[in-house]
């Protein structure tokens, strides 16, 4: 007779786990992140534009 496979009742469901406490500051981090980024980006291209349109 075939075993089948059966999952164990004494095993924790996904469903139940709280989400990582930290995941909340890599979020900030991240979206701290890509504000400088952009923001140094935006200088950047500010002061290339100005270079370029000197005469």
């Amino acid at each position: 007779m075939p075993k089948k496979n059966r999952i164990p009742s004494t095993t924790s469901h996904q469903d139940h786990v709280r989400p990582d406490p930290a995941s909340w500051r890599r979020l900030v981090s991240v979206a701290l992140l890509t504000g400088a980024v952009r923001h140094i980006g935006a200088l950047l291209a500010g002061l290339a534009v100005t270079w370029w349109q000197q005469d």
